[in-house]
């Protein structure tokens, strides 16, 4: 009987060492962890700059496309007359000031006013017709960069005015992971150090550089956020399809202490001679 509880007893304090020795780690772990979501290098809220009617709007929320591609269109039929009117009207000032050089070279009354009223004419006529060029290529919205609608906020047929929104749009193929770390961290982080991120909405867990470290500490939390890219090899799951802007996780840090102090220039620190 003295055996068996001294079995019990020793299989008792053995079980009790692993479980000590997990909880620590896993103590250890979330100390190590920090709270962290997923943003998305472009996010644009496209407004109009123009002030008419919308005769066509082709994406909705959650459509995809393609940099370049039609998003909506404008009723521009005065603009266009009015661009015709301008470029008849640079026409006119150049046969006008073409006529009068002709004229002066042969021998013509051409007073010095007069050319350069021709040329100021002309310079006016070409200023109007580049600004009524630049109005009309605004008839069309199209899209930034590769994406997705996150919202639109027009509808066919109505009119706009100018810094009216259109269309929030976003590319997840470019996301950066910010994380929410405790100021004391910042003497055992590097920049290019590794660290995990997982994905709540996922449940994977991705590798990740760190890139940035925003120099500015919160005075009333002590956090500081750091800014990295989840790294993407042959191997890696398709991150394109599985991880979009606004996901939430957890970002797990090695944590070893540096063994020199950086300025905020980046510059290491110099000892006294």
């Amino acid at each position: 009987m003295a055996i068996r509880s001294v079995f019990f007893q020793a299989l008792l304090t053995a079980c009790l060492a692993v479980v000590c020795t997990g909880a620590a780690s896993e103590a250890r772990n979330k100390h190590n962890a920090a709270p962290a979501k997923l943003n998305a290098l472009s996010r644009v809220q496209l407004s109009s700059e123009l002030a008419a009617r919308l005769i066509e709007v082709r994406v909705r929320a959650g459509d995809r496309f393609q940099k370049n591609d039609l998003l909506a269109r404008f009723d521009c039929t005065e603009l266009k007359a009015e661009l015709e009117g301008a470029e008849s009207q640079r026409t006119l000032a150049r046969r006008q000031l073409d006529a009068n050089i002709s004229l002066r070279q042969l021998g013509g009354n051409i007073s010095e006013l007069e050319m350069v009223q021709s040329e100021a004419q002309l310079a006016e006529a070409t200023a109007n017709a580049k600004v009524l060029t630049h109005r009309n290529s605004l008839c069309e919205v199209r899209a930034p960069f590769d994406g997705y609608v996150v919202e639109r906020s027009v509808e066919p047929h109505q009119r706009t005015e100018v810094g009216a929104p259109l269309f929030e749009l976003v590319d997840n193929r470019g996301l950066e992971v910010e994380a929410i770390i405790p100021s004391a961290w910042l003497a055992d982080l590097s920049l290019g150090d590794r660290f995990q991120v997982t994905i709540t909405e996922t449940g994977h867990t991705y590798p990740a550089t760190l890139l940035r470290i925003v120099p500015v500490v919160d005075p009333v939390t002590r956090t500081v956020r750091v800014i990295g890219v989840i790294d993407s090899g042959d191997d890696s799951i398709n991150t394109s399809r599985l991880l979009i802007s606004g996901m939430s996780g957890e970002a797990r840090f090695q944590r070893a202490k540096s063994t020199s102090d950086l300025l905020a220039d980046g510059s290491g620190q110099q000892g006294a001679n």
